[in-house]
Protein backbone atom coordinates (compact mmCIF):
# COMPACT_ATOMS: atom_id res chain seq x y z
CA UNK A 1 0.00 0.00 0.00
CA UNK A 2 1.72 3.27 -0.75
CA UNK A 3 1.88 5.63 1.97
CA UNK A 4 -0.25 9.20 0.32
CA UNK A 5 1.54 11.97 0.06
CA UNK A 6 0.65 14.39 2.93
CA UNK A 7 2.55 11.89 4.92
CA UNK A 8 5.66 12.04 3.63
CA UNK A 9 5.33 16.31 4.00
CA UNK A 10 4.01 16.15 7.46
CA UNK A 11 6.90 13.46 8.85
CA UNK A 12 9.65 15.79 7.32
CA UNK A 13 8.21 18.61 9.06
CA UNK A 14 8.26 16.78 12.20
CA UNK A 15 11.42 16.25 11.88
CA UNK A 16 11.92 19.59 11.49
CA UNK A 17 9.99 20.79 14.22
CA UNK A 18 12.33 18.18 16.71
CA UNK A 19 15.47 19.33 15.14
CA UNK A 20 14.73 22.99 16.05
CA UNK A 21 13.19 22.02 19.83
CA UNK A 22 10.07 22.75 19.62
CA UNK A 23 8.37 19.49 20.82
CA UNK A 24 4.70 20.77 21.03
CA UNK A 25 4.19 21.60 17.49
CA UNK A 26 6.07 17.76 16.99
CA UNK A 27 3.69 16.31 18.94
CA UNK A 28 0.85 18.42 16.98
CA UNK A 29 2.15 16.75 13.71
CA UNK A 30 2.38 13.15 15.37
CA UNK A 31 -1.30 13.18 16.53
CA UNK A 32 -2.65 14.58 12.89
CA UNK A 33 0.11 11.52 11.75
CA UNK A 34 -1.11 8.67 14.30
CA UNK A 35 -4.90 9.84 14.05
CA UNK A 36 -6.55 6.29 13.17
CA UNK A 37 -10.14 7.43 13.76
CA UNK A 38 -12.63 6.25 11.09
CA UNK A 39 -14.99 9.01 10.50
CA UNK A 40 -14.91 12.71 10.86
CA UNK A 41 -14.19 14.58 14.20
CA UNK A 42 -15.97 18.05 14.40
CA UNK A 43 -15.39 19.37 18.04
CA UNK A 44 -17.39 22.28 19.74
CA UNK A 45 -16.11 25.18 21.18
CA UNK A 46 -17.46 28.05 23.01
CA UNK A 47 -16.89 29.98 26.62
CA UNK A 48 -19.53 29.24 29.59
CA UNK A 49 -23.61 30.00 29.19
CA UNK A 50 -23.00 30.81 24.88
CA UNK A 51 -25.93 27.63 24.38
CA UNK A 52 -23.31 25.09 23.33
CA UNK A 53 -25.45 21.96 24.66
CA UNK A 54 -28.59 23.68 23.57
CA UNK A 55 -26.45 23.60 20.40
CA UNK A 56 -25.84 19.90 20.24
CA UNK A 57 -28.94 18.82 21.57
CA UNK A 58 -30.73 20.70 19.07
CA UNK A 59 -28.58 19.44 16.16
CA UNK A 60 -28.60 15.52 17.71
CA UNK A 61 -32.74 15.82 18.69
CA UNK A 62 -31.46 14.26 22.06
CA UNK A 63 -30.58 15.38 25.33
CA UNK A 64 -27.07 14.18 25.69
CA UNK A 65 -25.66 17.41 26.95
CA UNK A 66 -25.95 19.09 30.09
CA UNK A 67 -27.91 22.43 29.65
CA UNK A 68 -28.97 25.11 31.84
CA UNK A 69 -27.67 25.28 35.48
CA UNK A 70 -26.57 21.80 35.16
CA UNK A 71 -22.74 21.73 35.41
CA UNK A 72 -20.79 21.27 32.42
CA UNK A 73 -17.96 17.90 31.98
CA UNK A 74 -14.60 18.80 33.22
CA UNK A 75 -13.94 16.68 30.22
CA UNK A 76 -14.75 16.16 26.14
CA UNK A 77 -17.90 14.30 25.34
CA UNK A 78 -17.27 12.14 21.64
CA UNK A 79 -20.79 11.58 20.33
CA UNK A 80 -20.54 8.91 17.64
CA UNK A 81 -22.87 6.52 16.05
CA UNK A 82 -24.03 3.34 17.85
CA UNK A 83 -27.64 1.49 17.20
CA UNK A 84 -28.78 1.91 20.58
CA UNK A 85 -28.47 4.45 23.13
CA UNK A 86 -25.18 3.82 25.42
CA UNK A 87 -22.87 5.91 27.27
CA UNK A 88 -19.38 5.12 28.47
CA UNK A 89 -17.42 6.85 31.29
CA UNK A 90 -13.36 6.70 30.06
CA UNK A 91 -11.25 6.88 33.33
CA UNK A 92 -8.58 4.11 34.46
CA UNK A 93 -11.40 1.28 32.89
CA UNK A 94 -14.64 1.99 30.59
CA UNK A 95 -17.55 1.63 32.91
CA UNK A 96 -21.21 1.66 30.75
CA UNK A 97 -23.67 4.21 32.03
CA UNK A 98 -27.25 4.92 31.06
CA UNK A 99 -27.82 7.83 28.47
CA UNK A 100 -30.21 9.75 31.16
CA UNK A 101 -28.40 9.12 34.02
CA UNK A 102 -24.93 10.73 32.54
CA UNK A 103 -25.68 14.17 33.86
CA UNK A 104 -25.80 12.63 37.69
CA UNK A 105 -22.99 9.81 37.03
CA UNK A 106 -20.88 13.23 35.76
CA UNK A 107 -21.68 15.09 38.64
CA UNK A 108 -20.68 12.54 41.33
CA UNK A 109 -17.40 11.77 39.73
CA UNK A 110 -14.21 13.29 41.76
CA UNK A 111 -12.09 15.44 39.35
CA UNK A 112 -9.21 13.84 37.55
CA UNK A 113 -10.71 10.73 37.54
CA UNK A 114 -12.02 10.66 33.92
CA UNK A 115 -10.55 11.22 30.97
CA UNK A 116 -13.35 11.46 28.21
CA UNK A 117 -17.20 10.10 27.50
CA UNK A 118 -18.19 8.20 24.89
CA UNK A 119 -21.82 8.28 23.61
CA UNK A 120 -23.12 6.43 21.32
CA UNK A 121 -26.56 7.62 19.33
CA UNK A 122 -28.55 5.47 16.78
CA UNK A 123 -28.69 8.68 14.64
CA UNK A 124 -28.38 9.11 10.75
CA UNK A 125 -26.51 12.08 10.76
CA UNK A 126 -23.73 10.26 13.00
CA UNK A 127 -23.78 7.37 11.00
CA UNK A 128 -20.93 8.31 7.91
CA UNK A 129 -18.52 7.74 10.87
CA UNK A 130 -19.30 11.71 12.22
CA UNK A 131 -18.45 12.20 15.80
CA UNK A 132 -19.31 15.37 17.51
CA UNK A 133 -17.02 16.38 20.52
CA UNK A 134 -18.29 18.43 23.23
CA UNK A 135 -16.01 20.11 24.81
CA UNK A 136 -15.22 21.68 28.45
CA UNK A 137 -15.90 25.52 28.63
CA UNK A 138 -12.99 27.68 27.53
CA UNK A 139 -12.53 30.45 30.59
CA UNK A 140 -8.95 31.06 32.76
CA UNK A 141 -6.10 29.81 30.35
CA UNK A 142 -4.34 28.35 33.18
CA UNK A 143 -7.63 25.81 34.26
CA UNK A 144 -7.94 21.77 33.19
CA UNK A 145 -10.88 22.32 31.44
CA UNK A 146 -9.17 24.93 29.11
CA UNK A 147 -6.33 22.34 28.54
CA UNK A 148 -8.92 20.02 27.71
CA UNK A 149 -10.35 22.00 25.03
CA UNK A 150 -7.24 23.20 22.92
CA UNK A 151 -6.15 19.30 23.28
CA UNK A 152 -9.66 18.26 21.52
CA UNK A 153 -8.43 21.09 19.12
CA UNK A 154 -5.40 18.78 17.90
CA UNK A 155 -7.85 16.49 17.05
CA UNK A 156 -10.37 18.06 15.29
CA UNK A 157 -10.86 18.12 11.42
CA UNK A 158 -13.38 20.95 11.70
CA UNK A 159 -14.66 23.03 14.82
CA UNK A 160 -17.97 24.82 15.35
CA UNK A 161 -17.56 27.98 17.52
CA UNK A 162 -20.46 29.18 19.57
CA UNK A 163 -21.44 32.16 20.82
CA UNK A 164 -24.68 33.84 21.73
CA UNK A 165 -26.73 36.81 19.77
CA UNK A 166 -26.72 39.10 23.10
CA UNK A 167 -23.14 40.83 21.73
CA UNK A 168 -20.20 40.77 19.67
CA UNK A 169 -17.58 38.73 19.47
CA UNK A 170 -15.46 39.14 22.45
CA UNK A 171 -11.39 39.81 21.99
CA UNK A 172 -11.04 36.69 23.57
CA UNK A 173 -13.18 35.04 21.24
CA UNK A 174 -11.64 36.06 18.02
CA UNK A 175 -8.11 35.39 18.72
CA UNK A 176 -9.85 31.78 19.90
CA UNK A 177 -11.27 31.69 15.87
CA UNK A 178 -7.71 32.49 15.06
CA UNK A 179 -5.77 29.97 16.75
CA UNK A 180 -8.10 27.18 15.34
CA UNK A 181 -8.67 28.77 11.85
CA UNK A 182 -4.37 28.61 12.19
CA UNK A 183 -4.47 24.65 13.01
CA UNK A 184 -7.97 22.84 11.79
CA UNK A 185 -8.76 23.36 7.97
CA UNK A 186 -12.58 24.36 8.45
CA UNK A 187 -14.19 26.61 11.10
CA UNK A 188 -18.04 28.13 11.75
CA UNK A 189 -19.30 30.63 14.37
CA UNK A 190 -22.50 29.03 15.63
CA UNK A 191 -24.23 32.62 16.64
CA UNK A 192 -27.21 30.92 19.06
CA UNK A 193 -30.02 32.88 20.68
CA UNK A 194 -31.16 34.55 17.85
CA UNK A 195 -35.18 34.15 19.53
CA UNK A 196 -34.11 36.47 22.04
CA UNK A 197 -32.00 38.91 20.35
CA UNK A 198 -34.24 41.11 17.96
CA UNK A 199 -30.83 42.70 16.42
CA UNK A 200 -29.38 39.17 15.62
CA UNK A 201 -28.98 40.03 11.82
CA UNK A 202 -27.19 42.89 12.37
CA UNK A 203 -24.96 41.23 14.93
CA UNK A 204 -24.01 38.87 12.73
CA UNK A 205 -23.29 41.36 10.11
CA UNK A 206 -20.83 42.55 12.77
CA UNK A 207 -19.57 39.09 14.02
CA UNK A 208 -18.72 38.69 9.96
CA UNK A 209 -16.75 41.85 9.57
CA UNK A 210 -14.40 40.87 12.86
CA UNK A 211 -13.78 37.58 11.69
CA UNK A 212 -12.82 39.23 8.65
CA UNK A 213 -10.74 41.62 10.08
CA UNK A 214 -9.30 38.96 11.86
CA UNK A 215 -7.99 37.31 9.33
CA UNK A 216 -10.21 34.09 10.13
CA UNK A 217 -12.43 32.72 7.10
CA UNK A 218 -15.24 31.44 8.80
CA UNK A 219 -19.60 31.20 7.95
CA UNK A 220 -21.60 32.45 10.36
CA UNK A 221 -25.00 30.64 11.07
CA UNK A 222 -27.55 32.32 13.35
CA UNK A 223 -29.33 29.64 14.91
CA UNK A 224 -31.84 28.90 17.64
CA UNK A 225 -31.92 26.08 19.28
CA UNK A 226 -35.59 26.91 20.76
CA UNK A 227 -37.30 27.11 17.78
CA UNK A 228 -35.48 23.97 16.58
CA UNK A 229 -37.01 22.30 19.35
CA UNK A 230 -40.63 23.58 18.96
CA UNK A 231 -40.68 22.82 15.37
CA UNK A 232 -39.69 19.48 16.08
CA UNK A 233 -42.51 19.06 18.45
CA UNK A 234 -44.67 20.38 15.89
CA UNK A 235 -43.10 18.75 13.14
CA UNK A 236 -43.32 22.22 11.26
CA UNK A 237 -40.84 22.13 8.56
CA UNK A 238 -41.25 25.96 8.40
CA UNK A 239 -40.11 26.63 11.82
CA UNK A 240 -37.48 24.49 11.52
CA UNK A 241 -35.86 26.11 8.30
CA UNK A 242 -36.63 29.42 10.35
CA UNK A 243 -34.47 27.86 13.36
CA UNK A 244 -31.15 27.80 11.26
CA UNK A 245 -30.43 24.20 12.04
CA UNK A 246 -30.84 23.05 8.50
CA UNK A 247 -27.76 25.65 7.28
CA UNK A 248 -25.46 24.25 10.11
CA UNK A 249 -26.62 20.82 9.67
CA UNK A 250 -25.76 21.11 5.71
CA UNK A 251 -22.13 21.93 6.74
CA UNK A 252 -21.86 19.15 9.12
CA UNK A 253 -23.12 16.91 6.53
CA UNK A 254 -20.40 18.19 3.86
CA UNK A 255 -17.51 17.72 6.63
CA UNK A 256 -18.93 14.08 7.09
CA UNK A 257 -19.54 13.01 3.54
CA UNK A 258 -15.72 14.16 2.64
CA UNK A 259 -13.83 10.99 2.57
CA UNK A 260 -11.64 10.73 5.12
CA UNK A 261 -8.49 10.50 3.36
CA UNK A 262 -9.22 14.20 1.96
CA UNK A 263 -10.36 15.08 5.90
CA UNK A 264 -6.76 13.76 6.85
CA UNK A 265 -4.99 15.03 4.09
CA UNK A 266 -6.39 18.41 4.21
CA UNK A 267 -6.15 18.44 8.50
CA UNK A 268 -2.26 17.51 7.82
CA UNK A 269 -1.73 20.35 4.91
CA UNK A 270 -3.21 23.26 7.96
CA UNK A 271 -1.23 21.85 10.52
CA UNK A 272 2.08 21.53 8.56
CA UNK A 273 1.89 25.23 7.13
CA UNK A 274 0.89 26.58 11.22
CA UNK A 275 4.07 24.51 12.14
CA UNK A 276 6.50 25.50 9.32
CA UNK A 277 4.88 29.42 10.04
CA UNK A 278 5.72 29.39 13.63
CA UNK A 279 9.04 27.40 12.70
CA UNK A 280 9.80 29.94 10.08
CA UNK A 281 9.57 32.74 12.57
CA UNK A 282 11.88 31.59 15.05
CA UNK A 283 14.15 31.04 12.37
CA UNK A 284 13.61 34.59 11.31
CA UNK A 285 14.13 35.85 14.43
CA UNK A 286 17.62 33.93 14.77
CA UNK A 287 18.56 35.34 11.49
CA UNK A 288 17.68 38.52 12.65
CA UNK A 289 19.78 38.23 15.39
CA UNK A 290 22.95 37.09 13.59
CA UNK A 291 22.29 40.04 10.94
CA UNK A 292 22.75 42.13 14.13
CA UNK A 293 25.95 40.12 15.28
CA UNK A 294 26.93 41.47 11.97
CA UNK A 295 25.77 45.13 12.44
CA UNK A 296 29.87 45.86 12.97
CA UNK A 297 31.61 44.46 10.29
CA UNK A 298 34.19 42.21 10.72
CA UNK A 299 36.72 44.23 8.54
CA UNK A 300 36.22 47.01 11.20
CA UNK A 301 36.52 44.59 14.15
CA UNK A 302 39.81 43.09 12.54
CA UNK A 303 41.13 46.75 12.05
CA UNK A 304 40.19 48.03 15.55
CA UNK A 305 42.41 44.71 16.69
CA UNK A 306 45.04 45.85 14.79
CA UNK A 307 45.38 49.13 16.29
CA UNK A 308 45.37 47.98 19.28
CA UNK A 309 47.91 45.76 18.24
CA UNK A 310 50.04 48.83 17.44
CA UNK A 311 49.19 51.04 20.27
CA UNK A 312 50.88 48.21 22.63
CA UNK A 313 53.78 48.29 20.94
CA UNK A 314 54.07 51.85 21.41
CA UNK A 315 52.98 51.27 25.27
CA UNK A 316 56.07 48.86 25.00
CA UNK A 317 58.49 51.49 23.92
CA UNK A 318 56.74 53.86 26.94
CA UNK A 319 56.77 51.65 29.58
CA UNK A 320 60.87 50.37 29.43
CA UNK A 321 61.52 54.05 28.68
CA UNK A 322 59.62 54.98 31.64
CA UNK A 323 60.86 52.65 33.68
CA UNK A 324 64.28 53.01 32.87
CA UNK A 325 64.62 57.15 33.20
CA UNK A 326 62.51 56.64 36.58
CA UNK A 327 64.70 54.58 38.11
CA UNK A 328 68.10 56.19 36.88
CA UNK A 329 66.76 59.44 38.37
CA UNK A 330 65.73 57.65 41.87
CA UNK A 331 69.29 56.01 42.16
CA UNK A 332 70.70 59.64 41.87
CA UNK A 333 67.51 61.63 43.91
CA UNK A 334 67.90 58.26 46.55
CA UNK A 335 71.92 59.01 46.98
CA UNK A 336 71.45 62.58 46.87
CA UNK A 337 68.82 62.71 49.59
CA UNK A 338 71.18 60.63 52.02
CA UNK A 339 73.59 62.86 50.95
CA UNK A 340 72.06 65.78 52.34
CA UNK A 341 70.82 64.10 55.43
CA UNK A 342 74.39 63.33 56.69
CA UNK A 343 75.54 66.41 55.28
CA UNK A 344 73.78 68.34 57.78
CA UNK A 345 74.96 65.95 60.25
CA UNK A 346 78.16 66.06 59.69
CA UNK A 347 77.82 69.94 60.15
CA UNK A 348 76.29 69.74 63.24
CA UNK A 349 79.00 67.35 64.52
CA UNK A 350 81.55 70.45 63.60
CA UNK A 351 79.55 72.84 65.52
CA UNK A 352 78.86 70.59 68.42
CA UNK A 353 82.46 69.86 68.74
CA UNK A 354 83.88 73.48 67.95
CA UNK A 355 82.44 74.55 70.87
CA UNK A 356 82.41 71.48 73.25
CA UNK A 357 85.13 69.58 74.67
CA UNK A 358 84.90 65.89 73.82
CA UNK A 359 85.85 64.71 77.23
CA UNK A 360 82.74 65.78 78.57
CA UNK A 361 79.87 65.54 75.82
CA UNK A 362 80.98 62.67 73.51
CA UNK A 363 78.57 59.92 75.31
CA UNK A 364 75.64 61.96 74.57
CA UNK A 365 77.14 62.83 71.22
CA UNK A 366 77.30 59.08 70.81
CA UNK A 367 74.25 59.02 71.51
CA UNK A 368 72.77 61.60 69.46
CA UNK A 369 74.98 60.29 66.25
CA UNK A 370 73.53 57.13 66.18
CA UNK A 371 69.95 58.10 66.82
CA UNK A 372 70.16 60.34 63.78
CA UNK A 373 72.08 58.84 61.59
CA UNK A 374 68.95 56.00 61.60
CA UNK A 375 66.48 58.40 60.92
CA UNK A 376 68.58 59.41 58.17
CA UNK A 377 68.58 55.56 56.94
CA UNK A 378 65.12 55.08 57.65
CA UNK A 379 63.89 58.49 56.30
CA UNK A 380 65.02 58.08 53.02
CA UNK A 381 64.74 54.23 52.87
CA UNK A 382 61.02 55.00 53.12
CA UNK A 383 61.25 57.47 50.30
CA UNK A 384 62.58 55.20 48.08
CA UNK A 385 59.76 52.90 48.97
CA UNK A 386 57.30 55.43 48.16
CA UNK A 387 58.80 56.79 45.29
CA UNK A 388 58.97 53.35 44.07
CA UNK A 389 55.40 52.43 44.44
CA UNK A 390 54.71 55.79 42.23
CA UNK A 391 56.74 54.65 39.64
CA UNK A 392 55.30 51.37 39.37
CA UNK A 393 51.77 53.22 39.20
CA UNK A 394 53.19 55.60 36.78
CA UNK A 395 54.29 53.12 34.51
CA UNK A 396 50.85 50.51 34.68
CA UNK A 397 48.71 53.30 33.93
CA UNK A 398 50.48 53.26 30.34
CA UNK A 399 48.61 50.36 29.45
CA UNK A 400 45.50 52.23 30.52
CA UNK A 401 42.81 52.11 33.29
CA UNK A 402 41.82 48.14 32.43
CA UNK A 403 45.22 46.77 33.67
CA UNK A 404 46.00 49.63 36.26
CA UNK A 405 47.48 47.74 38.90
CA UNK A 406 50.63 48.03 40.16
CA UNK A 407 52.90 44.74 41.77
CA UNK A 408 53.32 44.49 45.46
CA UNK A 409 57.24 45.62 45.89
CA UNK A 410 58.00 44.18 49.24
CA UNK A 411 61.20 45.75 50.03
CA UNK A 412 63.96 44.31 52.38
CA UNK A 413 63.75 46.45 54.76
CA UNK A 414 66.53 49.25 55.83
CA UNK A 415 69.03 47.85 58.09
CA UNK A 416 68.94 50.77 60.42
CA UNK A 417 69.49 48.23 63.16
CA UNK A 418 72.58 46.95 62.00
CA UNK A 419 73.92 50.40 62.00
CA UNK A 420 77.57 49.75 63.94
CA UNK A 421 78.49 51.72 66.71
CA UNK A 422 80.27 54.82 66.70
CA UNK A 423 83.67 54.51 67.63
CA UNK A 424 85.39 56.04 70.84
CA UNK A 425 88.39 58.05 69.24
CA UNK A 426 91.67 58.29 72.07
CA UNK A 427 90.71 61.56 73.78
CA UNK A 428 93.75 62.91 75.83
CA UNK A 429 93.09 64.16 79.41
CA UNK A 430 95.15 66.74 80.34
CA UNK A 431 95.86 65.89 84.17
CA UNK A 432 97.25 67.29 87.17
CA UNK A 433 100.56 66.19 86.64
CA UNK A 434 100.78 67.60 83.35
CA UNK A 435 99.38 70.87 84.51
CA UNK A 436 101.78 71.33 87.59
CA UNK A 437 104.67 70.30 85.36
CA UNK A 438 103.85 72.65 82.72
CA UNK A 439 103.35 75.23 85.14
CA UNK A 440 106.42 75.03 87.10
CA UNK A 441 108.21 74.99 83.61
CA UNK A 442 106.29 78.54 82.55
CA UNK A 443 107.20 79.80 86.21
CA UNK A 444 110.84 78.94 85.79
CA UNK A 445 111.21 81.17 82.30
CA UNK A 446 109.13 83.63 84.18
CA UNK A 447 111.71 83.89 87.79
CA UNK A 448 114.53 83.57 85.90
CA UNK A 449 113.26 86.75 83.25
CA UNK A 450 112.47 88.95 85.85
CA UNK A 451 114.95 87.78 88.35
CA UNK A 452 117.91 89.36 85.63
CA UNK A 453 115.74 92.05 85.05
CA UNK A 454 115.21 93.37 89.18
CA UNK A 455 119.22 92.32 89.55
CA UNK A 456 120.33 95.33 87.53
CA UNK A 457 118.39 97.23 90.68
CA UNK A 458 120.10 95.42 93.07
CA UNK A 459 117.41 92.90 93.97
CA UNK A 460 118.38 89.20 94.38
CA UNK A 461 117.13 87.02 91.46
CA UNK A 462 114.73 86.07 93.16
CA UNK A 463 112.60 88.29 94.82
CA UNK A 464 108.41 89.38 95.14
CA UNK A 465 108.32 91.05 91.63
CA UNK A 466 110.46 87.86 89.90
CA UNK A 467 108.19 85.29 92.05
CA UNK A 468 104.76 87.32 90.81
CA UNK A 469 105.83 86.88 87.57
CA UNK A 470 107.16 83.12 87.74
CA UNK A 471 103.34 82.37 88.61
CA UNK A 472 101.58 84.38 85.80
CA UNK A 473 103.92 82.42 83.54
CA UNK A 474 102.77 79.20 85.05
CA UNK A 475 99.36 80.13 84.82
CA UNK A 476 99.77 81.02 80.87
CA UNK A 477 101.46 78.34 80.44
CA UNK A 478 99.47 76.00 81.59
CA UNK A 479 96.23 77.71 80.23
CA UNK A 480 98.10 77.16 76.64
CA UNK A 481 98.78 74.02 76.71
CA UNK A 482 95.29 73.23 78.31
CA UNK A 483 93.61 75.08 74.75
CA UNK A 484 96.28 73.01 72.24
CA UNK A 485 95.06 69.82 73.85
CA UNK A 486 91.68 70.92 73.74
CA UNK A 487 91.95 71.40 69.75
CA UNK A 488 93.61 68.29 69.69
CA UNK A 489 90.77 66.34 71.19
CA UNK A 490 88.21 68.59 69.02
CA UNK A 491 89.91 67.51 65.70
CA UNK A 492 90.16 63.83 66.87
CA UNK A 493 86.52 63.97 67.98
CA UNK A 494 85.59 65.52 64.56
CA UNK A 495 87.28 63.24 62.61
CA UNK A 496 86.16 60.04 64.26
CA UNK A 497 82.58 61.37 63.89
CA UNK A 498 83.16 62.12 60.04
CA UNK A 499 84.48 58.62 59.55
CA UNK A 500 81.56 57.07 61.09
CA UNK A 501 79.14 59.31 59.10
CA UNK A 502 81.07 58.20 55.66
CA UNK A 503 80.75 54.65 56.31
CA UNK A 504 77.34 54.59 57.05
CA UNK A 505 76.87 56.75 54.30
CA UNK A 506 78.93 54.66 51.46
CA UNK A 507 77.21 51.48 53.22
CA UNK A 508 73.23 52.24 52.90
CA UNK A 509 73.94 54.14 49.52
CA UNK A 510 75.01 50.89 48.15
CA UNK A 511 72.15 49.12 49.55
CA UNK A 512 69.01 51.64 48.66
CA UNK A 513 70.85 51.44 45.29
CA UNK A 514 70.59 47.13 44.92
CA UNK A 515 67.03 47.69 46.58
CA UNK A 516 66.23 50.18 43.66
CA UNK A 517 67.67 47.13 41.03
CA UNK A 518 65.70 44.99 42.72
CA UNK A 519 62.71 46.66 41.79
CA UNK A 520 63.67 47.61 38.86
CA UNK A 521 63.71 44.08 37.78
CA UNK A 522 60.32 43.25 39.39
CA UNK A 523 58.57 45.78 37.24
CA UNK A 524 60.44 44.89 34.19
CA UNK A 525 59.39 41.35 34.56
CA UNK A 526 55.74 42.32 35.76
CA UNK A 527 55.38 44.32 32.86
CA UNK A 528 56.83 42.67 30.46
CA UNK A 529 54.31 39.48 31.24
CA UNK A 530 51.54 41.57 31.34
CA UNK A 531 52.02 43.05 27.78
CA UNK A 532 52.95 39.37 26.46
CA UNK A 533 49.43 38.24 28.12
CA UNK A 534 47.96 41.75 26.49
CA UNK A 535 49.56 40.19 22.98
CA UNK A 536 48.56 36.63 22.97
CA UNK A 537 44.94 37.94 24.10
CA UNK A 538 45.02 40.49 20.80
CA UNK A 539 46.29 37.22 18.69
CA UNK A 540 42.83 35.12 19.95
CA UNK A 541 41.01 37.76 19.64
CA UNK A 542 41.99 38.49 15.52
CA UNK A 543 41.67 34.78 15.50
CA UNK A 544 38.30 34.65 17.23
CA UNK A 545 37.19 37.58 15.05
CA UNK A 546 38.21 35.43 11.78
CA UNK A 547 37.41 32.19 12.94
CA UNK A 548 33.55 33.94 14.31
CA UNK A 549 33.20 35.61 11.10
CA UNK A 550 33.14 32.39 9.00
CA UNK A 551 31.20 30.69 11.67
CA UNK A 552 28.62 33.62 11.75
CA UNK A 553 28.37 33.23 7.93
CA UNK A 554 27.85 29.30 7.85
CA UNK A 555 25.29 29.59 10.73
CA UNK A 556 23.73 32.46 8.73
CA UNK A 557 23.64 29.93 5.44
CA UNK A 558 22.32 27.00 7.43
CA UNK A 559 19.05 29.24 8.81
CA UNK A 560 18.68 30.51 5.30
CA UNK A 561 18.70 27.04 4.04
CA UNK A 562 16.50 25.79 6.45
CA UNK A 563 13.81 28.63 6.21
CA UNK A 564 14.18 28.03 2.20
CA UNK A 565 13.23 23.85 3.38
CA UNK A 566 10.36 24.82 5.65
CA UNK A 567 9.22 27.32 2.61
CA UNK A 568 9.15 24.72 0.46
CA UNK A 569 6.94 22.33 3.01
CA UNK A 570 4.98 25.46 3.56
CA UNK A 571 4.12 24.97 -0.36
CA UNK A 572 4.22 21.34 -0.85
CA UNK A 573 1.21 21.55 2.31
CA UNK A 574 -0.51 24.61 0.42
CA UNK A 575 -0.66 22.09 -2.80
CA UNK A 576 -2.32 19.29 -0.37
CA UNK A 577 -4.81 21.09 0.44
CA UNK A 578 -7.25 23.48 -1.57
CA UNK A 579 -8.82 25.11 1.72
CA UNK A 580 -5.54 26.42 3.22
CA UNK A 581 -5.66 29.29 0.37
CA UNK A 582 -6.30 31.81 3.25
CA UNK A 583 -2.91 31.42 4.51
CA UNK A 584 -0.10 33.18 2.47
CA UNK A 585 2.65 31.53 1.31
CA UNK A 586 6.27 31.46 3.10
CA UNK A 587 9.11 33.14 1.67
CA UNK A 588 12.93 33.16 2.70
Amino acid sequence: MTAPAWLDVLNETLDACAAHGRADLAERLRRRRDQRAPGTRIAVVGFPKQGKGYLLNALLNAPVCAVGDASTPAVPTEIGYAADPAAILVGHARENVPVGDLAKELEVRPPGSLRRVEVGLPRELLGTGLVLVDTPAIGDPRSPRTAATLDVLADAHAVILVSDATQELQPAELALARHIRTWCPALVLALTKIDVSPDWRELAARNRAALSETGVVADVFPVSATVRQAAAKAGDAALNGRSGFPELLNWVGEQAARPIERTRALAAAVSVRAAAVELVETLQTRLNAVSQDNGVDQVTLLHQAQRRTEELRRQNVRWQNMLSDEITDLISDAEYDLRERTRVIVRHVDRTFDEGDPVQIWPDFQTWLEENLAEAVETNYNWVSDRSEWIAQAVASTFGPHYGHAPELPLTGSGVDSIPEVGTPKIERFKIGQKLFTGLRGSYGGVLMFGLVTSLAGLPLINPVSLGAGVAFATKSVRDEGGMRLQRRQALAKAAAQRHVDDVFIRFSKEIKDEVRQVQRRLRDHFAALSDQLSEELTRQRELIIAGSAERDRRTQRVKKEIDRLAALHRKAGALGATARDIRELSA
